[in-house]
């Protein structure tokens, strides 16, 4: 037995003699008493015990462990504590039982021992991250409790009533009798504090961020009061894409281009990083376009314009292709109405739903997918409404045959062009997904799919059909006004990646441009990169040479003024080590565009940021500038998704919350489900998961007539 073996049953033979003493039960195990039947049968050898004999009774075991183990009807033994099973062991040995003890958080808290902190297991939460990991002391501590409740409330966008449920008070006192209710008022103040918390972590993680940049948008809520939304993109010293909202709050009308500008430059000035701001991406709106040369005004002011100023303010690539399709689909409306309005027919009632159900499944479709109507301002919902009626064609045509009042049936044309129309708007769909991306850099992605775009449009320019070459043409001429110049960041982010290089430039400006301008529209773009790398290999001098006078003045000691560097081989040496970073590598940007691009053959996803950081010593400086031009996005989608929250936040009954309550929610939510990788509900996927998108067959309820 080893020590804190011997010390558990010192213990638990203690806690067994106050029992004993007091003649209480308590939770000790007890004996069975025995009957005659036992008294009369001599005790077995131990040979006999092992071969589990069922004539002759065991004997009785001595060891203390069990006072704190159970037998059950299954051949297992479990622990009192904490009901986990074990299997039983035939040589009788006990270890593996000691051992459950020490790390039993329910015997620890019986015992009532606070020394130490126990994990909690995985299995319990779900942990993927070291950083999710739950240490909890042995005894009940209810200022974290609070704090801990406070964590669940922002997270998973609860109401502060929450603490006042009356079953949830049921829930947490069966699990702890000690644990202590928590009125509305102190949970708020303790949601509170968290937040601070959090953020003061965040300003802290700024300081060790070189380049940040925003993405904001503006949205109404229900109370008609507009919000402004600043999102920040960075990369941490594990060169892992992160994003944080910094800034929920409500924006004084007019929405004019100064009032943007000012209330960003309030935000990135309360957050201190107002020196390190490389980018800003916004939707295309005149207003916002405004906003984005009085930013650009002022960072020049301050020589602080990052990047040369070659790409300062980002047009959000989601919302130009947005108006790509809406000007397509406008020209073609009519001709998907009767399929628009079929669905609408058949949603209308449940017992359509159920006979067209069983129909398709008569048809051996596949009935796991819901039928949906669009809405006109969102394309994808078009797309989505087109793909799913095109999946029940057949269906369709056999509920027509059976219904006399489904007049919507569509012809075989019609049919044809709603196949057309869907396979133009799949690449937009892929596209957009591609772009919407928030946990990957995305600007090295442009140039690739947006060629896949731009040859979509054309295919449909040059069909024999009528119906799509009208309405590709109004696409092309929206594609040309915005992205007939491809932006020098697209092209840059491109060429740092190492799968693409100089190939995805020189194959898309190919195409993308007349024959006899691709060379000189490629020789600005290498100017541009070339500039680029120049400025950052004059901070990375700087910096090497300010790393290395310092490292020589500790290295010289006290006398360095006079000798800078005698006093020995010692100093010298370490003179030496501290020159070794002082020149790096010549022509670091030519050496990687003249290596082959990298081959990526494994399945899973390939992570660029990952082989910067492998790479980082072959290229210090041109990682640098990998680092600062992959965190840029080209969509607001990530300050968008915010006003799911500010919605299910600023609810019909939650309305009359303070603003400075309403951006602590949003943001210490945010900041909270990102501190852990583990998945984190919210209501909204809660009602996701809930939704049955299938469409209902309850055969046998109804029939076909």
């Amino acid at each position: 037995m080893t020590q804190s073996q011997a010390s558990v049953a010192v213990e638990t033979t203690n806690i067994e003699e106050v029992q004993v003493s007091s003649g209480g039960d308590s939770e000790a195990v007890a004996e069975e008493p025995q009957t005659n039947e036992s008294a009369e049968t001599p005790s077995p050898t131990p040979s006999t015990a092992c071969t589990g004999d069922s004539n002759l009774k065991k004997r009785k075991r001595t060891s203390e462990i069990w006072l704190n183990f159970k037998n059950n009807d299954r051949g297992k033994v479990y622990c009192v504590r904490c009901q986990k099973h074990y299997k039983a062991v035939k040589a009788g040995t006990t270890t593996h039982l000691w051992r459950h003890l020490e790390s039993c958080v329910h015997y620890k808290r019986h015992q009532g021992k606070t020394a130490g902190l126990i994990p909690i297991s995985e299995t319990q939460l779900g942990v993927v991250d070291e950083g999710d990991r739950v240490w909890v002391n042995g005894k009940w501590d209810p200022v974290k409790d609070r704090e801990m409740l406070a964590n669940v409330i922002v997270g998973h966008e609860l109401p502060f009533m929450f603490s006042e449920y009356s079953l949830f008070r049921k829930y947490m006192l069966y699990n702890n009798p000690l644990w202590q209710k928590v009125s509305r008022t102190t949970i708020t103040r303790e949601c509170m504090k968290v937040v601070e918390s959090e953020r003061d972590k965040l300003k802290k993680i700024f300081k060790d961020v070189d380049k940040v940049s925003l993405t904001s948008d503006c949205w109404t809520s229900n109370r008609t009061v507009g919000f402004m939304c600043i999102t920040a993109h960075y990369i941490d010293s594990g060169w892992n894409l992160q994003k944080r909202i910094i800034t929920f709050k409500d924006l004084s009308p007019p929405h004019s281009g100064e009032v943007i500008s000012d209330a960003i430059l309030e935000a990135i000035r309360k957050w201190g990083i107002e020196d390190k701001i490389g980018t800003i991406t916004l939707d295309n709106a005149s207003n916002n376009d405004k906003a984005a040369g009085l930013l650009r005004l002022s960072f020049e002011a301050r020589d602080k314009l990052h990047f040369l100023g070659y790409f300062f303010h980002i047009r959000c690539c989601a919302h130009i292709l947005n108006l790509v399709v809406q000007d397509g689909l406008g020209k073609i409306d009519k001709g998907l109405n009767k399929i628009r309005e079929g669905v609408k027919y058949l949603k209308k009632s449940q017992a359509r739903l159920v006979k067209f159900g069983e129909i398709a499944t008569q048809l051996v479709i596949c009935t796991n997918r819901s039928l949906c109507i669009d809405v006109k301002t969102r394309w994808n919902s078009t797309y989505h409404m087109l793909d799913v009626a095109i999946h029940y064609k057949l269906a369709f045509e056999g509920y027509a045959q059976r219904d006399s009042n489904f007049e919507w049936l569509p012809r075989r044309d019609q049919w044809e062009k709603a196949e057309k129309v869907r396979n133009l708007l799949t690449v937009f769909n892929e596209t957009t997904k591609v772009f919407s991306g928030s946990s990957y850099p995305t600007s090295n992605l442009f140039l690739v799919e947006i060629f896949n775009v731009k040859k979509a449009i054309c295919d449909a320019y040059v069909s024999n059909d009528e119906f799509t070459r009208e309405m590709s043409l109004a696409m092309y001429e929206k594609f040309e006004k915005y992205w007939g110049e491809v932006n020098v960041l697209m092209a840059v982010a491109s060429i740092l990646d190492p799968r693409l290089k100089m190939v995805s430039v020189k194959f898309v400006y190919g195409i993308l441009y007349f024959r006899d301008e691709v060379e000189s529209r490629i020789d600005v773009v290498m100017q541009k990169l070339r500039a680029l790398y120049d400025l950052y290999a004059k901070e990375f001098m700087s910096s090497s040479e300010a790393a290395a006078s310092t490292a020589a003045r500790e290295a010289a000691g006290p006398s360095s003024s006079a000798q800078p560097y005698s006093g020995g081989t010692n100093n010298f040496w370490r003179y030496l080590e501290s020159t070794w970073g002082e020149e790096p590598p010549v022509a670091d940007l030519d050496s990687y565009l003249k290596e082959p691009v990298f081959q990526h053959r494994s399945s899973s996803p390939f992570d660029v940021l990952q082989w910067w950081k492998t790479n980082a010593v072959r290229y210090p400086i041109l990682s640098k500038l990998a680092k600062d031009v992959l965190c840029i996005p080209i969509t607001t989608v990530s300050s968008e998704s915010a006003f799911s929250a500010g919605g299910r936040i600023l609810d019909d009954y939650r309305s009359s919350l303070k603003e400075n309550v309403v951006e602590n929610l949003v943001c210490g939510g945010d900041w909270i489900r990102a501190n852990t990788r583990a998945e984190m509900q919210t209501i909204e996927h809660a009602a996701k998961a809930e939704e049955d998108l299938t469409v209902k067959i309850p055969i046998g309820q109804l029939s076909i007539n």
